[in-house]
Order: structure tokens, then C-alpha cells, then sequence
């Protein structure tokens, strides 16, 4: 069975969208000093690879604490994906679906993201139609910069559809057109409009 791990390292000084908290990992203790080591962990809750609750932009929506520990979890599929022209979807209904787009394969060069692909609002109409129960995307966000509304999340969000974002493209590009199982566990933050991931497909 091939494992593939679609997520990234969380690390000291990684990529982030701007207007987020710049991640920073100290070494809070050491063995050489104190005998044991703890690092100190400060970044958003969309920082790398991560999910969007319905409470990111839903007023009462739900937060990531009320999710079940599997319910990210999955049989998925993975397409190819360029926003402004149309989205591909599968015959076969996926409860997953991942969109790749090849912007993460940049990664090792951002420091702040810039002109990154997204989710097109009429697309993501076309996701809820399809009936998918979790989308991802290997971008820091499903919507387009400078949006005033942010559609995207509305529709997927506002249909308790919840969002990865931060995918690995070098390793998604494997699984394009495959099927798999994904398995995506959040941390359980009381209250918390996301969360980082760690992300596994197990090809079937």
C-alpha cells in the first residue's frame, strides 16, 4: 500500500498569509541547560497545512471542536485544477475531494503568499452540488485575493463543508485521478476556527 504524507513541517519561520501571525518556534528549553527540551509554538490556526471550520467565516458556525476526530477522514479523489476554467469533477461521488493546482511546489521560496490560486466561486457551487463533504486545495486559501465578500468560503463553509488548505503539491501530484483513503485529524481547540493538520492518503 503507498502512504503518501500531503502535509508540510511546521517550523520556524514558514511560509504564512499575510496578515497572519509570522510563525515563530523557540527553543524554550534545553537538555544542555535545563535537562530536557520543550519549544515554544507561536502561529494562527491557518498556518500550513490546516482546515477551515465553518466558524472561520460563519457566524455560529461550527467550530472545530465539534467535529468528529474522523470526520475529515475519507475515500477521496484528487483532480486537476485551474481557476477561470471550470472545474472537472469525477462521475463517481467522493466524500474527499482534492484540488490540485501546482502552487505549493514553490513552497521552499514564499515567505509571504503571493498571487495564489483559489477556488472560483461558481466552482465552488459546483463542489456543493457534487456533494462533497470535504474539500482541499494546495493553496493558503480557497478564495481569491483581495475578495470583499469571500464567496468561496461562504458557499463551501456556509454548507458546513469544511476547507484544507496547504496541501503539498509535490506529493499531490501523485494522486491525480487516484483514489484513496485520507485520513485528517485536527487538534481539538475549544472554540478554534481551524486548525493544523496532519495529512495521510493511503492509495487504494
Amino acid at each position: 500500500m503507498e502512504i503518501y504524507d500531503l502535509s508540510f513541517h511546521i517550523e520556524d519561520g514558514m511560509p504564512y498569509f499575510r496578515g497572519d501571525p509570522v510563525p515563530k518556534i523557540d527553543q524554550y528549553k534545553s537538555i544542555d541547560r535545563d535537562g530536557y527540551n520543550i519549544k515554544n509554538l507561536n502561529f494562527g490556526t491557518h498556518t500550513g497545512t490546516h482546515v477551515d471550520a465553518p466558524a472561520h467565516f460563519i457566524k455560529n458556525g461550527r467550530t472545530i471542536d465539534k467535529f468528529s476526530p474522523m470526520e475529515l477522514s475519507g475515500i477521496g479523489t484528487c483532480i486537476s485544477y485551474t481557476p477561470g476554467e471550470g472545474i472537472k469533477l469525477p462521475d463517481q461521488k467522493f466524500k474527499v475531494l482534492l484540488l490540485f493546482t501546482g502552487y505549493n511546489e514553490n513552497w521552499n521560496n514564499f515567505k509571504e503568499f503571493e498571487n495564489f490560486t483559489y477556488i472560483d466561486k461558481d466552482d465552488a457551487i459546483k463542489i456543493k452540488e457534487y456533494g462533497a463533504k470535504v474539500v482541499g486545495i494546495d493553496s493558503p486559501s480557497a478564495e481569491r485575493a483581495g475578495s470583499l465578500h469571500f464567496e468561496t468560503h461562504h458557499i463551501l463553509l456556509g454548507n458546513d463543508i469544511p476547507i484544507i488548505e496547504n496541501l503539498n503539491s509535490s506529493v499531490l501530484k501523485y494522486l491525480i485521478n487516484k483514489s484513496f483513503y485520507l485520513i485528517a485529524i485536527p487538534l481539538s481547540i475549544r472554540e478554534g476556527d481551524g486548525s493544523p493538520l496532519r495529512v495521510i492518503a493511503m492509495e487504494m
